[in-house]
């Protein structure tokens, strides 16, 4: 019998909640507060043995430290739903099965409650409760990531319980109890370190640095090997400093039960320390940390009490343990000793039911990109092939369907597992680690992360008529690479830099082996730090931010056939305009969307609904939300305050997201933002169903240590494609691209020469030619290309390609120095970074002072010129006689050195 989908929803709501409780968890502080409420109350002759008011009052020291515990789970998961995205996606937040809000809603629940009853028990014992709240969101927030001092303020927490049950029955804790205190301290903390190791894999790649990350392994288990041994002699010592305690009998035996597991839950990691191993001496911890509290009920209140407490908390911890933990963490397909394996079966059927979900639907967004796409998994083989056309996707026989340009994608049938089945992974993280290989431009790409997008959409979105918005936010972080960031304005204001100027650059591997005509080129390598991603997405900001340069305005008709030459040039995403300044610019936006370009057209709008609504009129297949978040931008410029900022971007990217196009959340002024406030509305936005992220130095005030830092920090923190966009003020802005992509970003934005406001922007020439010459990056970008349109863009400007200019400029191949020249004659790779021929120019020489004999003779042998020694050095004479600025080209010289030779004819 099926069960009805109103009743299969409370299961999974219920399931969970379950889950953020870890029953197998859940026993443990109650036990830890009742023990400190019998031991308190124990010199009280006949305390315990009165009931009444002592017995509700035991009642209160299991309950709140149990309703504490409860919201620490709910605000840890809150907290660490972004590392669990990257993770363990799927635990119930990032897996779509509770909001981030509703866990946040729990957690302060909990927290009334608790304080409310704490309130009663004892007045004073609310600061004990506040306390134990600060050092929670403090450790999720901060100290969980860093190292040793998260661990001993995790076991402090568990400390504070025991102490607050002894307030329940005494107005203040007797100093022995603080000393009895640290056993649970040290105990919980030795514990937690035991989980850093089970975790320490998902913790490095979430950028978690615990101790165990930092230190090893090894390492670690020595610190818990000293707390243990801490917590077991301030326990021997504990029935001699406690007064009036009468179970010695039965405490000693749990005691010594307690050292064994201890002792056996550790010593498999003497042998090697893994997670797997990790994670059942962290199971057996969790029994004896029972027995451990359940010994001091013992010392307190002798079996009567301790017995059948601790038998009913050791029943629940194993059954959770042994029925749930494996699911929470590892995903519900997996065992205590792994997943199950994958058959070809559950992979056609997860591609059946994701298409069956988008069965009927057009989907806008691809509707004018039409592929053939091969997926071949290994272990089992198996091999699937979809086609996308007219926005519609359907599965074919494999190799089948028609004629369309073919995309293949290759990875593992584990990989696909993790992904789609166990929800461990996701596909931008599989991508970007090398397990998914895939033969794409970067605009295919651009479309893969869309389609990958409406799969999620439409399979979340669960009943049909549930608002897209609710859907969007159960959207994991889409695959591979996307989009890039737009933005607005450039105010520059006063602000904060991330990092410092001694930060060190990264150390990236510059140069190829050779030049692609075959000529020689050094490969130079300074580290090994920094890579860049296998695609990088280039967009192009000429027609939006090239038209804030003062003078510039491009006519409708100049803009499309701008947009005509970026994509004859290859550029993947191009950033058409702000729809919402005019009706002019819609126009003109739409006019290039409906060219049907082999390019993604994107434009810009504020989080405002207005900006949204005119840039969905528009017709671009993306749209960049921007906004500053620099404390100058939200106080002065937007005289608001930080919240309010937060959840204006989430309610404006679920708005947009609610059209089925690709958005992007982007950042103006990143880099004088405060770090963590940038996490904040970045994960805001991702939490709302951004597709991608920007992160802009609209002022031009990063260096690229500093850039390189911001970046690896945002991608540590938030689960989504990054791309960078660089203003040009102390002319680093193509050094900071490179640092930002170098340092995790997957797209950078440029324009032609650079054209933008004030000093411009990162110049698209300049960026492309480095990936290509200096790492070996094909960008997809048709080299040659470059120069005329820079000149076009140039002419359109009215400004002139300066001579100096890199790349396009009319100097960069000309050569007048004679050690130069000697140098170039010999091997070109001397003085020139790459060939002139790559990009479609020659190289050149041309005469002045600086001239030698050997550009001369060169460039006479060229000619067929032949001149005599003596003649060859009244040429050179001459030419360095000249005015410095007046320098002779080639045809000149050779003019010259063919008058000579008449004259030196009979």
């Amino acid at each position: 019998m099926r069960t009805s989908p109103a009743a299969g929803d409370v299961s999974r709501v219920v399931t969970a909640h379950l889950e953020t409780w870890r029953p197998y968890t859940l026993s443990y502080p109650g036990l830890v507060g009742l023990a400190g409420a019998v031991l308190a109350a124990a010199p009280q002759a006949g305390a315990l043995g009165a009931g009444g008011q002592t017995g509700w009052r035991l009642l209160g020291a299991w309950a709140v430290p149990t309703l504490g515990w409860l919201a620490g789970l709910y605000g840890g998961d809150y907290f660490d739903r972004r590392l669990d995205a990257a993770a363990k996606p799927h635990r119930p937040i990032p897996s779509g099965r509770m909001r981030a809000g509703t866990a946040l809603a729990c957690m302060i629940l909990c927290v009334a409650l608790g304080t409310g009853s704490a309130l009663v028990l004892n007045w004073r014992t609310p600061a004990l409760a506040a306390a134990a709240l600060l050092l929670g969101i403090a450790y999720s927030k901060v100290f969980k990531a860093r190292g040793l001092a998260g661990n001993l303020l995790r076991g402090g927490i568990t400390a504070l319980a025991f102490v607050f049950g002894a307030m329940c029955v005494t107005p203040y804790p007797d100093p022995a109890i603080l000393l009895v205190a640290t056993v649970f301290w040290f105990q919980d903390a030795a514990s937690n370190i035991v989980g850093t190791i089970r975790d320490v894999d998902g913790d490095r790649e979430g950028g978690y640095v615990t101790f165990a990350v930092r230190r090893g392994p090894r390492a670690a288990l020595a610190v818990v090997v000293a707390l243990v041994g801490c917590w077991v002699v301030v326990a021997v010592l504990a029935p001699a400093v406690l007064p009036g305690t009468t179970g010695m009998a039965f405490y000693a035996p749990m005691i010594v039960v307690a050292v064994v597991l201890v002792t056996v839950a550790l010593a498999p990691l003497r042998a090697g320390v893994d997670p797997v191993r990790a994670l059942r001496a962290h199971g057996v911890l969790v029994v004896e940390r029972t027995i451990l509290a359940g010994a001091f009920v013992a010392l307190g209140a002798g079996p009567a009490l301790a017995v059948p407490v601790t038998v009913l908390a050791l029943t629940v911890t194993l059954t959770a343990h042994r029925t749930m933990r494996s699911r929470y963490e590892f995903g519900a397909a997996s065992t205590a000793t792994g997943p199950e394996p994958l058959d070809r079966e559950a992979v056609f059927e997860y591609v059946d039911t994701q298409l069956a979900a988008l069965a009927g639907r057009r989907l806008s967004s691809l509707r004018r990109w039409e592929r053939r796409i091969d997926v071949e998994l290994t272990d089992p083989a198996t091999r699937i092939t979809l086609t996308v056309s007219d926005g519609a996707v359907r599965r074919v026989p494999y190799g089948e369907g028609p004629v369309l340009s073919m995309i293949t994608i290759r990875t593992t049938g584990e990989t696909f597992r993790d992904i789609f089945l166990l929800g461990r992974s996701h596909p931008r993280r599989a991508y970007l680690s090398g397990t998914i290989t895939m033969d794409a431009s970067p605009r295919d790409m651009l479309h893969i992360n869309q389609l990958f997008n409406e799969f999620r959409r439409a399979t979340a979105s669960g009943a049909a008529g549930r608002p897209e918005a609710v859907a969007v936010e159960r959207v994991p972080p889409p695959p591979i690479v996307a989009g890039d960031t737009a933005l607005h304005g450039g105010e520059g204001m006063p602000g904060v830099v991330f990092g410092s100027e001694g930060t060190p650059p990264p150390r990236v591997t510059a140069g190829g082996d050779t030049f692609r005509d075959g000529e020689r080129m050094p490969k130079v390598v300074f580290g090994s730090e920094g890579t860049l991603p296998p695609q990088v997405v280039i967009s192009d900001t000429t027609l939006r931010d090239g038209e804030q340069m003062p003078g510039v305005a491009f006519t409708p008709e100049e803009k499309v056939d701008l947009a005509r030459r970026l994509a004859a040039l290859g550029v993947a995403l191009i950033e058409a305009g702000y729809p919402a300044v005019s009706d002019e610019e819609a126009r003109a936006v739409r006019a290039i969307v409906d060219l049907g370009l082999d390019a993604a057209v994107q434009v810009i709008a504020r989080p405002v609904a207005a900006d949204i609504r005119a840039a969905v009129d528009s017709g671009a297949h993306s749209i960049a939300l921007f906004v500053g978040t620099s404390d100058a931008h939200v106080r002065a410029k937007l005289r608001t305050t930080r919240e309010r900022l937060i959840t204006q971007v989430a309610d404006a990217v679920a708005l947009a997201k609610r059209s089925g196009r690709n958005v992007v959340f982007a950042a103006e002024d990143a880099t004088r933002t405060d770090p963590e406030f940038l996490v904040r509305i970045y994960l805001a936005a991702a939490d709302a169903g951004a597709d991608a992220l920007g992160l802009a130095d609209t002022a031009g005030v990063a260096t690229p240590w500093l850039l390189a830092g911001l970046v690896r920090h945002v991608a540590a923190e938030c689960p989504l494609p990054i791309a960078v966009h660089c203003h040009n003020d102390l002319g680093l802005a193509t050094a900071n691209s490179l640092a930002g992509l170098l340092a995790g970003a997957s797209g950078v934005q440029c324009s032609v020469l650079g054209v933008g406001e004030r000093a411009g922007n990162a110049p698209l020439e300049e960026v492309v030619m480095a990936l290509e010459t200096l790492y070996d990056h094909r960008t997809g970008i048709d080299l040659p290309a470059l120069t005329p349109l820079a000149h076009h863009v140039a002419a359109l400007a009215g400004q002139p390609v300066t001579a100096v200019k890199p790349v396009v400029g009319g100097h960069a191949f000309v050569h007048e120095s004679g050690l130069h020249v000697d140098g170039v004659v010999r091997d070109p790779s001397t003085y020139e970074p790459y060939p002139p021929e790559l990009i479609g120019r020659e190289r050149s020489f041309v005469f002045g002072k600086h001239s030698g004999r050997t550009a001369l003779r060169h460039v006479l042998d060229t000619h067929a010129v032949d001149l005599g020694e003596p003649q060859l050095a009244d040429l050179l004479a001459t030419v360095k006689r000249g005015r410095s600025t007046a320098l002779l080209d080639e045809h000149a010289v050779v003019e010259m050195a063919r008058t000579l030779q008449m004259k030196g004819q009979p």
